[in-house]
């Protein structure tokens, strides 16, 4: 993972970010934090349940994630000078070959498990689903394989020097995520407004705005006290406008509700991006997590985390789905007395498994190039 974002492998390195592998951990496993709490946050009859309040709670705050890795992304790749060659090089080995890899394997994963299970299966899935925005979590490598393609554009007009030009570009690009997002709730009435194709162009300004935090992060550095208060204030607006929504949507008034997803959990909803924004530039400016990293031993069993974190989000929903439909991994399930122990149980096994088959791959030769090494 290390080198998808295009930093080095050593510790001595000296340009070596520490504050960026911790965002990125942080960042990739609050995704699965995500799909992990979802049987329970999202379920009408545990609502306003006393552990139910601790997983919405949980996944208010793990909203931040995507926006996070994603201006992590543009704050470590758009600095970094190449060719045009050696840049569609890199998108191609880093994240299309993981992507067109994990598509493959789901779809295999999905037909096995339809035939084991004498469940029917559509087998033209396999094209249909290309042009399906949110059709699994490899959207997310969609929107970032369109972004790395244009860094040679994004970076001829940022590095002009031209300060002027590089607010209205980054301003531009943000507002029309925000504002797409939000008529998509608030005035279409409509669940999918952008496919597959279309939908990186909305995470434009998260990508451009991670360039702009590294260039002033010195300056934003003084702030602390307001960031702090920002992401306070995105946090609550996230907590009570979901909760708002989730109460209205069990009534049957989906105001804020499109599908299966409320408008103040998307990740460029009003409340989410003030978070994510003052959370990437209170983490990326610190210099506290230098406290516990002091040593080399320190350091280099974060950098091993920081790489086995992208193959465990590439893993992560296949297990997820194997200890649910095969070994009764489920919040109803008679093998669960509760829904705090399916929790715990359900974390421990995706985590554990997850691991041991990231740490693997990114070991085994060949197999290594799925998860972008």
């Amino acid at each position: 993972m290390q080198k998808l974002l295009g930093e080095g492998n050593s510790v001595e390195e000296k340009k070596y970010i520490l504050n960026a592998d911790i965002v990125r951990i942080f960042a990739l496993f609050a995704v699965v934090g995500i799909h992990l709490l979802n049987p329970i946050y999202s379920r009408p009859d545990f609502f306003n349940g006393t552990f139910w309040w601790l997983t919405f709670a949980l996944n208010c705050l793990f909203r931040v994630s995507v926006p996070l890795f994603v201006m992590l992304s543009g704050y470590l790749v758009l600095p970094k000078e190449a060719t045009l060659t050696e840049n569609l090089h890199r998108a191609w080995k880093r994240i299309v070959v993981p992507l067109l890899s994990f598509y493959f394997i789901g779809y295999v994963y999905n037909l096995t498990t339809a035939y084991l299970r004498q469940e029917p299966f559509d087998y033209s899935s396999l094209v249909h689903n290309l042009s399906k925005n949110g059709y699994s979590y490899l959207y997310f490598l969609v929107i970032l394989a369109f972004l790395y393609v244009l860094i040679p554009f994004f970076q001829a007009v940022l590095q002009k020097k031209d300060r002027q030009l590089t607010a209205y570009v980054i301003i531009f690009f943000f507002l029309n995520g925000l504002v797409a997002t939000f008529a998509r709730y608030f005035s279409l009435r409509v669940g999918d407004v952008f496919n597959t194709y279309t939908t990186w162009v909305l995470w434009v300004g998260y990508f451009l705005l991670g360039y702009w935090i590294r260039e002033h992060l010195p300056d934003l550095g003084k702030y602390t006290k307001q960031l702090l208060a920002l992401f306070g204030l995105g946090y609550v607006v996230t907590l009570v406008w979901t909760y708002w929504s989730y109460f209205l949507h069990w009534r049957g008034e989906d105001i804020f509700y499109i599908g299966f997803q409320s408008y103040p959990e998307e990740y460029l909803s009003i409340g989410v991006t003030v978070m994510s924004i003052s959370l990437f530039i209170l983490a990326m400016g610190t210099t506290r997590f230098s406290q516990f990293f002091h040593s080399i031993t320190a350091k280099h069993r974060l950098q091993w985390w920081a790489q086995i974190s992208f193959g465990v989000y590439l893993v992560h929903p296949l297990v997820i789905d194997f200890l649910h439909r095969f070994c009764g991994v489920t919040a109803d399930s008679p093998l669960m007395p509760n829904i705090t122990v399916y929790v715990l149980v359900s974390a421990t096994l995706t985590f554990g498994i997850s691991i041991c088959l990231s740490a693997l791959l990114n070991k085994l030769p060949y197999f290594k190039a799925v998860v972008g090494k």
